[in-house]
C-alpha cells in the first residue's frame, strides 16, 4: 500500500515506467493502487491466478481528479506451456481514446470581450477588429483535440495581470496551483517558466512590433548629380570632350578662321554644342559644319541618357529604411506609444541586451503618452516621426483601410517581440499533457492547424513595387541642382568683379598716361613757341643790320 502511494508521489505511472503487478485476487489488488496520477499514458498490468495460467489485466484511468473511473480490460494469459498469449493487439490510444465527456478545465487571457456576450461565443468569432487573436487561434485548436478525444471544457476567462507574477503572468500562476488544467493562450516560452509549469507544444507563429513610416531622407546628397553614370562613364566623357576640343581647334586652324582659332572661342562653340545652346557660328567650311553637328548629336545621346538615368534611378531608389534593431528606434528619438497588451510588460523584461537598453528609454517616457488604442495609433503613424507598438496582426486590417499604397510601402517594422513560435501550457505532470500533444500533431500533420492559422491571423498589406506612384521632387533632391546653380552664378560673379576691376585698373592706367602725354604735350609747345620768337627776333635783327651795312657801303 506504502508502496504505491510513494510512486504516485514520484508521478512514476508515466510513460517512462511500464508496471507489471502480480496479486492473489483482483479486487483486493485494485483497492491497493493509488490512480491519483493514472493518465492515459499509464502503463500497468495486472496478473492474477487462475488454474495453471495468469490473466493479465490492462488498468488506467484518464484523470481521477476529473471525475474519471478506473479502466480494467483483459490484456492476455501466461501460462508455462503456451507462454505470453496477448488478445488486446490494439494500440494503447487509440483503445483509450475516449473520455466519455469528461470535463477539463482550460484558461486563456481575454481583454476586450464583451460584458452580454458569451465567453466562448467570443472565442470562436471572427470580427474586424481583430484582438485576442492569440486566445481565439488556441481555442479553436483545443476544440480540434477535444473532438478527438471526447471530452468537454470548461472555459475559464483571466483579464488581470497581478503585480506578484509579473514574470509568469496569471496562466502560469494558475497552472503552477492547480487551479486549471491546461491554458488556451499560447505563452512564450522561457526558462523560469519551464519550472511552473509544462509546455505541451508550439502552435503559434508571434511577433510583435513597433510600426511607422519611412519617408524618403531628408539628406543632401551630392552624389545625386554623378549618378546616373558610373565613374568609368564619366572619365570616357571627359576625355570625349578634350578630343573634341583639341580636333575643332585643329579644323578652325587649318581652316584659318581667325575669329574661332582660339582656345576660348573652341571652348564656346564645344559648350555650347554640348548644353544644346545656341551660339552664332559661321563658317563656308564643310568640315567644321560636320564636326559642330556631331558635337551637338553627342551633346544630345548624353543629355537623353542623363535624363532617364536620372529618371529611373528616381523611380527605382529603394527607402533608406531603418535596421530592425531596437538601438536604432531609440536613436532616431522618435515619439513612441503602444498598445495596452496584457503580456507587454513581460516582453520589456527579457534578458536580450536590446530590450533591456530599449527599456530604460521607455521608462523616461511620461505614463500618459505611452499608450494609445489601435485607432488612435494608427491615425498617428499617418504623421512622420511616430512609431506605435502592437501585434501586427492587430494593427494591419487598420493599416490597409486608412493607408495609400504609397504608405504601405514606406511601412517599417522594428520587432520587440522576434518572429518565434509561441507554446500551450498544462500543468506539471498533467494527465492531459501527452494525450494533447498527440492531438495536436495530428492536426498539425493534416493541415488543420496551418489552416487555423492562416483563419486568424492577418496578411501584412501588400506593396506593389511593380506600380510607381507619382510624387513631386523634393527640395532636398533639388539642392544638388540649386547648389551648381548658385556655383555658377557666384563664380561669374566673381569672374565679373575681377574683370572690372581689372578693367577700371587698365582704365585708369590708360587715362593717366593720356594726361600725362597730354602734358607733356602741353610743356613741348610751351616752350617750343619762344623759341620760334627768339628765332624770329633774331633773323629780323640780323637782316636788319645787314642791309644797314650795305646802304653804308654805298
Amino acid at each position: 500500500m506504502e508502496l504505491f502511494y510513494e510512486t504516485s508521489t514520484h508521478y512514476m505511472f508515466d510513460h517512462l515506467h511500464q508496471w507489471l503487478i502480480v496479486g492473489e485476487n483482483m479486487s483486493h489488488t485494485v483497492n491497493l493502487l493509488n490512480d491519483s496520477t493514472f493518465s492515459i499514458i499509464t502503463d500497468i498490468a495486472i496478473a492474477i491466478p487462475r488454474d495453471d495460467e495468469y490473466i493479465l489485466y490492462d488498468v488506467y484511468n484518464h484523470c481521477k481528479s476529473c471525475g474519471g473511473l478506473l479502466n480494467v480490460a483483459e490484456l492476455g494469459t501466461w501460462s508455462r506451456n503456451d507462454g505470453l498469449q496477448i488478445t488486446l493487439r490494439s494500440n494503447k490510444f487509440s483503445r483509450r481514446w475516449n473520455y466519455h465527456r469528461m470535463k477539463i478545465k482550460i484558461a486563456g487571457l481575454v481583454t476586450v470581450k464583451p460584458k452580454d456576450q458569451d465567453l466562448v461565443e467570443y472565442l470562436r468569432e471572427k470580427n474586424d477588429i481583430r484582438t485576442d487573436n492569440w486566445s481565439k487561434f488556441g481555442f479553436a485548436i483545443m476544440e480540434h483535440v477535444r473532438d478527438q478525444f471526447n471530452f468537454t471544457f470548461e472555459v475559464i476567462k483571466l483579464d488581470h495581470w497581478r503585480k506578484n507574477d509579473s514574470s509568469f503572468g496569471p496562466l502560469i500562476a494558475g497552472l503552477h496551483d492547480d487551479i486549471y488544467h491546461m491554458g488556451y493562450f499560447p505563452s512564450i516560452l522561457t526558462i523560469e517558466r519551464l519550472n511552473y509549469a509544462n509546455v505541451i507544444t508550439q502552435v503559434w507563429p508571434a511577433r510583435t512590433c513597433f510600426m511607422f513610416l519611412t519617408v524618403p531622407s531628408s539628406k543632401v546628397d551630392m552624389n545625386l548629380i554623378f549618378r546616373p553614370f558610373s565613374r568609368n562613364v564619366w572619365y570616357m566623357i571627359l576625355l570625349l570632350i578634350i578630343v573634341i576640343i583639341f580636333a575643332m581647334w585643329i579644323i578652325f586652324k587649318l581652316e584659318k578662321d581667325a575669329i574661332y582659332s582660339d582656345y576660348g572661342s573652341t571652348l564656346l562653340i564645344i559648350a555650347a554644342a554640348l548644353s544644346q545652346q545656341g551660339l552664332p557660328f559661321i563658317s563656308n567650311q564643310s568640315s567644321s559644319r560636320v564636326a559642330f553637328f556631331h558635337t551637338m548629336i553627342f551633346g544630345l545621346l548624353v543629355y537623353n541618357y542623363y535624363s532617364a538615368a536620372i529618371v529611373s534611378s528616381r523611380l527605382n531608389a529603394p527607402l533608406d529604411k531603418m535596421n530592425d534593431s531596437l538601438y536604432s528606434l531609440v536613436k532616431s528619438k522618435m515619439s513612441l506609444a503602444a498598445f495596452k497588451d496584457i503580456y507587454f510588460s513581460v516582453l520589456l523584461q527579457s534578458s536580450a541586451e536590446d530590450v533591456q537598453y530599449f527599456q530604460k528609454h521607455w521608462e523616461t517616457i511620461p505614463q500618459k503618452k505611452r499608450f494609445l488604442s489601435i485607432e488612435d495609433g494608427v491615425e498617428k503613424m499617418k504623421n512622420l516621426r511616430f512609431a506605435y507598438h502592437a501585434e501586427p496582426d492587430n494593427v494591419y486590417p487598420f493599416i490597409d483601410r486608412n493607408f495609400d499604397k504609397e504608405m504601405i510601402c514606406q511601412l517599417t517594422e522594428v520587432h520587440l517581440l522576434r518572429p518565434c513560435s509561441l507554446g500551450l501550457w498544462s500543468t506539471q505532470h498533467s494527465p492531459f499533457q501527452e494525450i494533447t500533444k498527440i492531438g495536436i500533431l495530428k492536426i498539425s500533420t493534416s493541415g488543420i492547424r496551418k489552416r487555423e492559422v492562416s483563419h486568424w491571423s492577418y496578411r501584412k498589406p501588400y506593396c506593389n513595387k511593380d506600380k510607381y506612384h507619382v510624387s513631386s521632387v523634393t527640395i532636398h533632391e533639388a539642392i544638388p541642382v540649386i547648389l551648381v546653380l548658385c556655383f555658377g552664378i557666384i563664380l561669374s560673379a566673381v569672374i565679373c568683379f575681377i574683370e572690372n576691376v581689372v578693367f577700371r585698373k587698365l582704365s585708369t592706367k590708360q587715362e593717366q598716361v593720356k594726361k600725362s602725354e597730354s602734358r607733356l604735350k602741353k610743356r613741348n609747345q610751351k616752350n617750343i613757341i619762344p623759341r620760334i620768337k627768339t628765332t624770329v627776333k633774331t633773323k629780323i635783327s640780323i637782316r636788319v643790320t645787314n642791309k644797314k651795312k650795305f646802304f653804308s657801303n654805298k
